[in-house]
């Protein structure tokens, strides 16, 4: 025997009283025939719901709240003869299917063909079993004489394995529903639903609006993913959050009792922290918004998105304030040492960028100098390292194939070091790249929102602490090391330019110093983590590029390594790095991955 399983409109203590006599009930009296457990019945495949055309003449496992309600199958339709409940709750009278399982996050969607005797309406519910009586959907429909097909999507805010779903009909005068043809079916993921790579995607757009350095713009990506990771956490109870779980309690009547929408809520987060960290750039993110809302589910009610909304607010609050004084505004200006042989020196007459950003508190590490790698060459100062055969040997090396007029670089090295780069401005930049590259595994691997929050938030903080790292090693150490344009013209004068330039064919350097490269340490920690969530490097994915000098060209990746590795190289081929800036960037990053995957967001 299973007693009927009321919603949520209505105070827990008298919910509890109410459930109890009902328990008692049924116990006692055979003769509510209504709620026994059916026999086994059948679905189709995918669907949820057993015996959702009535097809074979049976009302089971359909049950009905009130002894005064009829249920029949004629010509292949439930019919639902109900009592007049006129100035009683729509809970007050109730046909049910309970005990199937739904998955948090999920998509789902619920349909059914509906009409009555009068016009009317007619309330549905995907509901939990147990207390709190939340809902993973709650609409009402208005009923007519004439059948309509009713469908509604929605991700489920939470996960239960007893749920329940509920027509009401209480509330209303006497009247016959007809239903037909109930299903309730997973979707398949579709990325276009899927907030946290909408707003990726919107991120991306701002890098390439913006021209930022990739240091401010991989702490940015780290708020907005680990506010929406925390978000979603928060309205699901799956996972553990970065910084807030937002307590999701249901005081008060259970009247006033609602589930936050999943979607509502990673919108709100992502909306506040992009208004917060760049309206001061002149962007706004309302037009963004809108967009997101038109791409929600259709089963998400004004209530549960308003619920949302405050889960999101409070996890994007307790991020930005998490990171209001972290350093990031420290504008020390860098003391250059012209007359410093080995030591960097600026190449295109702009000043050094991001000085102090070794500085800037970690998102996971202890510090910028956790995984800080030893001097270049293994050299003590500047004048030991110019005297080691190492270095003549690097500086050679991009002397011969990072030139604009290099005779060994192969067309396929050249194609290498444009892919990589973007570095200009007008692109995504450096972890934009590999952002994007994220997406593509994503949506290759079919991901759903909870796996993309999490993956999303782990490359995120990855390549946050992966430029305090490369940053430090950059500004912090004793050798600041002069770029390769600067070493060949000081050893052959001037002549030399690196292959890398400008849209308008100038040759360029980013203005910081060489060691270590910023590019490979944010490849090492990108391949640590994807290679860290998915268990595996074996995992195959076609990768672009917004580089302006590699328009439309694609690269096929063998794995994560592969990608980072020929990252890492390009800079070699671009005559902007030497290799031990390579290399020891690469181990950098991957370690900062590795730890970043170990120490946040576990599920």
């Amino acid at each position: 025997m299973s007693p009927p399983i009321s919603p949520r409109h209505y105070d827990f203590a008298r919910q509890l009283r109410r459930l109890l006599s009902m328990v008692l009930a049924v116990a006692l009296a055979s003769t509510l025939t209504a709620l026994v457990r059916p026999a086994p019945a059948t679905a189709a495949p995918g669907d949820l719901i057993l015996n959702g055309t009535f097809d074979n003449g049976s009302t089971q496992p359909w049950w009905t709240r009130l002894a005064s309600t009829s249920t029949t199958v004629n010509a292949g339709q439930l019919r639902v003869r109900t009592s007049a409940t006129v100035g009683k709750p729509v809970w007050e009278d109730l046909v049910g299917h309970f005990e199937f399982g739904v998955t948090a996050a999920q998509p789902y969607r619920l349909q059914f063909d509906a009409s009555a005797d009068v016009n009317r309406s007619l309330r549905v519910s995907v509901s939990r079993a147990d207390t709190p009586f939340t809902s993973a959907v709650d609409q009402s429909v208005a009923l007519t004489s004439s059948t309509r097909r009713f469908t509604f999507d929605f991700a489920s805010p939470f996960g239960d394995p007893k749920a329940v779903l509920l027509f009401h009909f209480g509330g209303q005068a006497a009247s016959t529903v007809r239903l037909d043809n109930i299903s309730l079916t997973p979707l398949a993921v579709d990325p276009a639903t899927d907030p946290i790579l909408y707003w990726n995607g919107i991120l991306l757009a701002t890098y390439r609006a913006l021209d930022l350095p990739p240091t401010d713009s991989s702490r940015e990506a780290a708020i907005l993913h680990a506010a929406m990771h925390d978000a979603a956490v928060s309205v699901t109870g799956v996972g553990n959050p970065y910084r807030v779980r937002v307590p999701v309690s249901y005081p008060g009547t259970m009247d006033n009792v609602v589930a936050p929408s999943l979607h509502a809520a990673i919108d709100k987060a992502a909306y506040d922290v992009l208004t917060a960290l760049y309206t001061r750039h002149g962007r706004s993110f309302t037009v963004a918004l809108g967009d997101a809302v038109k791409r929600r589910p259709s089963g998400v009610n004004d209530a549960e998105v308003a619920r949302g909304e405050t889960v999101g607010a409070a996890a994007a609050a307790a991020n930005l304030q998490a990171r209001a004084n972290d350093g990031s505004d420290n504008t020390t200006a860098y003391p250059v040492q012209e007359n410093v042989p080995g030591a960097w020196r600026p190449t295109n007459g702009k000043a050094a960028v991001s000085p102090n950003w070794g500085l800037v508190t970690p998102f996971a590490l202890t510090s910028g100098r956790q995984f800080r790698p030893g001097l270049p060459a293994g050299a003590t100062n500047y004048e030991d390292l110019l005297g080691k055969e190492e270095y003549d040997t690097q500086v050679r090396e991009v002397r011969d194939y990072g030139g604009q007029e290099s005779s060994l670089r192969t067309d396929d090295q050249t194609q290498i070091a444009f892919f990589w780069a973007n570095d200009l401005g007008g692109t995504y930049k450096p972890p934009g790249q590999l952002f994007t590259h994220t997406r593509t595994v994503s949506e290759q691997r079919q991901l759903g929102i909870l796996a993309n929050a999490r993956l999303f938030g782990l490359v995120a903080l990855s390549l946050a602490d992966a430029a305090i790292a490369a940053w430090d090693a950059k500004y912090q150490t004793s050798i600041d090391l002069w770029r390769p344009v600067t070493a060949i013209e000081a050893t052959e004068g001037t002549g030399w330019q690196p292959l890398s330039k400008t849209r308008e064919g100038v040759p360029y350097t980013p203005a910081f110093p060489a060691y270590i490269s910023g590019h490979a340490t944010f490849a090492g920690a990108w391949s640590a983590v994807m290679k860290g969530f998915f268990g595996t490097d074996a995992i195959a994915f076609d990768a672009t590029t917004d580089d302006p000098h590699a328009v439309d060209v694609v690269r096929h990746m063998t794995g994560f390594d592969h990608a980072a590795e020929e990252n890492a190289l390009s800079r070699i081929y671009l005559g902007v790095h030497y290799r031990f800036d390579a290399e020891a960037g690469l181990a950098t990053g991957r370690s900062v991955g590795a730890y970043v995957f170990a120490n946040r967001l576990r599920q």
